[in-house]
């Protein structure tokens, strides 16, 4: 809990007369005390134990005033140390010895002081209703407590209210400790009450008000330890299905605790871990580090915390469905000691996790009259946060099944659906958006699951499309404008290009610089929120709807994971099928297996002997991936490719049996018949923008050439576009066309990048909508994207799509310059005729095959309406 106080001296004037107390061992046990708090504050609690001891020891059968006094502020400190040495009963223990001198001194503010302080021992251990029952007991108008007790009073309070549920009080109690601490100036207690301000915020569900509060507290420039404050940073994360991010952070804090020492701390953070790696699916680390933190808790006797790492536990034991009986058994035990008395319900978060997951267990053992009964006791309240709220749609859903009641059961779904839906367009982070989808994917494991078992192929088609992209439907994504996001973007930029132009010693010097920056820009990038009130999420497409936008000539193949298998469904104006292609691991190894043949063949010195065997075997792989995908279907004229995650970054142009075929590759169906939902009244200024980066011998030309095909007069004194001339044609133009050296960044997507005069521009920086309806990327690899669970794909040419852009063309694989060169010109003298973009790029690679590494994205696009 983070809220020890800074206290004023220990050291107080002897209210004897005459000389009659010695001065020296109240001096030095003052001084003890003093050092010891300071101990504490840096966690050394041996060393604060230490001191404490010694000081007791001095003020040992002492029964004047003075000494009794300050042995009661002695023992108040050495209970919180005694709570991380040894745990909760022995600090309660030297505690209530404190408050028993106390009360026999008859002194208001001792007497206070212990109950804050018990309140913040119950609070570390997870007792809450304790925590609250302790600080009420508090006269803070009568007790006399100086401005930095009642702000820890306040602070800690309002902790305890967020423990049992009362977000309004808890805000209220961090609002007043920020004031006292304001006014009294400080500032380390000011940063405290802001970060838990944050954190209300965060308990709400206002992730993006959650994550700027936090960033703007931790921006406080205050000495004061910040590990608690990065916990809870990691918490937001997680919920944000960031998983990586909040990874980072509690490893780092793992390592803190174990080196120090903090038991307490090691469980908490092993504990937040595991569940991250329940949330991905690995259940065999999730085990582990719940044991882990049960053996740490159980070292202090944390009871409370013991029972919600057990909590932990069962959810990784149901998700295995492992031993089910004890598990049903030890949830029963843990809602009857969450309510107080047994079987009586219990409301609390805990004990609605653990009904939800009884329930569940109890569904997956065949017993749906326990679980209906079981659910009967939550009642019709909503649950807490994003993740309780599906996981409760999940079990219910499931009940309904096991009822032979599908039709509630697809309804449960579908809310469940528009849920998770509405939280991603709180946010205008693309990041997040396809971070949150994390936390549907049971949801959408088992709608898929029951639409497959229904064999309606229509049925499933609506169910993929139910669960794939949903961030693209809630576009446009619009962000008030962010100085401090654009200057720390600007000097990555600067860092970027000195890494790029440096030798080895240069770049050992600058990366952790250029990895510092760009946790900085992430971590804002995570906090844009929506600018002003926009239409929220639509309704997917259905099949009805996406027939009726196909003519006789298209065929979509859409393709989708259940179970460990790929499937795919096939619609044409006839109808629709579902087709099974085959073990998901072993499409990941053709896939894999193509695109290592591609980038060995594009990095292949020209005349090198081995660029013959490398032909045959792309070859090979090509003619394997296509037999194994299928993606042509019969002999329809246009293909429209909706990937599952498995499949990203294809070279779909390239496939044998799409070759001279118009292809457009989409996030979702419901993207390409419905393309982007552009933000009302905005409307290109200026037709078309050519522009080009540093490095390559044939950009020049090719913008010139580009420019020609458009009738577009060129610049009299052209140079290498900047960054901002980037984003300036982006806001600007309809067409935009840009050749430049690409980069994918597969670990962190939204920082793909293409290089300019200046350095890399950004996927993340992309205007917030961009007004270009067509851009052609001649630049290597940013065709590619990284996909997030729930079939969320992130990347530089995707960023486009989910900012406004109706299609983009760019490469999955190098390309060398001469064919990007001939290749997109032939591709701009095409549509500067009106030809569509999938018809005129199908028409460029039939003459230059190499270019079949460039995938057409988006929906249909023609520069005549």
């Amino acid at each position: 809990m983070g809220g020890r106080t800074r206290r004023r001296s220990s050291r107080r004037p002897s209210t004897s007369r005459g000389g009659a107390i010695e001065r020296d061992p109240l001096q030095s046990a003052g001084g003890l005390l003093d050092a010891a708090r300071a101990d504490n504050e840096i966690g050394d609690f041996a060393s604060a134990a230490a001191r404490l001891d010694r000081a007791l020891g001095l003020l040992a059968g002492r029964d004047d005033r003075d000494a009794r006094w300050l042995r009661v502020r002695v023992r108040i400190t050495r209970a919180w140390s005694e709570l991380e040495a040894d745990g909760i009963q022995p600090a309660l223990r030297t505690l209530h010895a404190a408050r028993t001198e106390a009360l026999e001194l008859d002194d208001p503010l001792l007497v206070a002081l212990t109950h804050i302080q018990e309140g913040t021992l119950h609070g570390r251990v997870g007792a809450w209703p304790s925590c609250v029952e302790a600080l009420l007991a508090v006269d803070v108008e009568g007790s006399g407590l100086d401005p930095a007790q009642r702000w820890a009073y306040h602070l800690n309070l309002g902790q305890a209210w967020l423990g049992v549920g009362r977000s309004a009080d808890a805000a209220a109690n961090f609002d007043a400790a920020r004031d006292i601490a304001v006014e009294g100036g400080f500032r380390e207690l000011e940063f405290k009450a802001r970060h838990n301000r944050a954190v209300v915020a965060f308990v709400d569900g206002d992730l993006p008000r959650a994550l700027t509060l936090m960033r703007e507290a931790d921006a406080m420039d205050v000495a004061v330890a910040r590990d608690r404050a990065r916990l809870d940073h990691a918490e937001v994360l997680l919920a944000a299905g960031l998983v990586d991010g909040a990874r980072a952070e509690l490893e780092a804090a793992l390592s803190t605790a174990h080196s120090s020492g903090h038991r307490l701390e090691e469980g908490e953070i092993s504990l937040r871990l595991a569940r991250c790696d329940l949330l991905v699916g690995d259940l065999d680390r999730a085990r582990d580090r719940v044991r882990d933190a049960t053996a740490a808790y159980r070292t202090r006797q944390a009871h409370e915390l013991v029972r919600e790492a057990e909590l932990l536990r069962a959810g990784v034991d149901v998700a295995e469905g492992r031993d089910l009986p004890a598990v049903v058994e030890r949830l029963v035990r843990h809602t009857e000691h969450a309510a107080g008395e047994p079987g009586a319900p219990a409301l609390g978060s805990s004990g609605r996790e653990a009904v939800r997951l009884e329930a569940e267990a109890r569904l997956l053992l065949g017993d749906a009259d326990g679980a209906e009964r079981r659910l009967a006791d939550l009642g019709t309240a909503g649950e807490p946060s994003l993740a309780a709220t599906l996981h409760e749609v999940l079990v219910r859903a499931r009940l309904d099944l096991a009822r032979d009641r599908g039709a509630r059961a697809s309804e449960r779904l579908e809310e469940g659906n528009r849920v998770l839906a509405a939280h991603q367009f709180q946010s205008a982070s693309l990041d997040v958006r396809a971070a949150l989808a994390l936390h549907g994917r049971r949801l959408a494991a088992l709608d898929t699951e029951r639409s497959l078992a229904g064999d309606r192929a229509e049925q499933v088609l609506a169910t993929v499309e139910r669960w794939r992209a949903i961030s693209h439907r809630i576009n446009p994504v619009t962000a008030p404008a962010d100085p401090d996001l654009a200057d720390a973007t600007r000097e990555l930029r600067r860092l970027r290009q000195l890494l790029a132009d440096s030798d080895r010693d240069q770049a050992a010097a600058l990366a952790p610089r250029v990895e510092r920056l760009e946790s900085l820009v992430a971590q804002r990038e995570w906090s844009l929120a929506v600018d002003g009130q926009a239409a929220g999420a639509v309704h997917p497409v259905d099949a009805d709807e996406a027939t009726a936008a196909l003519d006789g000539a298209t065929t979509v193949v859409e393709f989708f994971e259940s179970g460990g298998e790929l499937h795919q469904v096939v619609l044409r104006t006839t109808g629709a099928e579902v087709v099974h292609v085959g073990p998901v691991p072993a499409v990941v190894e053709a896939v894999t297996r193509l695109r290592r043949d591609l980038r060995a063949r594009a990095t292949i010195a020209p005349g090198s002997p081995m660029a013959a065997v490398l032909e045959r075997a792309t070859t090979s792989s090509l003619a394997a991936a296509d037999a194994l995908l299928n993606p042509g279907g019969a002999d329809e004229d246009r293909v429209v490719v909706v990937p599952s995650r498995t499949l990203a970054g294809m070279p779909w142009s390239l496939m044998p049996s799409l070759r001279g075929r118009p292809v457009t590759v989409a996030p979702s169906l419901t993207r390409w018949v419905r393309g982007p939902a552009r933000a009302s009244g905005l409307r290109p200024t200026t037709a078309v923008a050519a522009l080009y980066g540093p490095g390559l011998t044939r950009t020049l030309p090719e913008i010139r050439a580009v420019e020609r095909a458009w009738g577009v007069a060129p610049a009299p004194d052209p140079r290498t576009a900047t960054s901002a001339d980037v984003l300036d044609a982006l806001g600007s133009a309809r067409v935009v066309h840009l050749a430049a050296h690409g980069l994918h960044q597969g670990q962190s997507p939204l920082f793909s990048s293409v290089r300019m005069a200046d350095g890399p521009v950004f996927a993340h920086e992309f205007p917030r909508p961009v007004a270009a309806e067509h851009v052609a990327l001649s630049a290597c690899d940013v065709g590619q994207f990284s996909t997030r669970p729930g079939d969320e794909p992130l990347g530089l040419a995707i960023a486009l799509l989910s900012l406004g852009a109706t299609s983009v063309l760019a490469a999955v694989a190098p390309v060398a310059d001469v064919v990007a060169h001939d290749a997109m010109v032939a591709h701009h003298r095409r549509i500067a005729t009106g030809t569509d973009a999938s018809q005129a790029w199908a028409e460029v690679v039939v003459e230059h095959p190499a270019a079949g590494v460039f995938c057409l994205y988006g929906s249909e696009w023609s520069a005549t309406p």
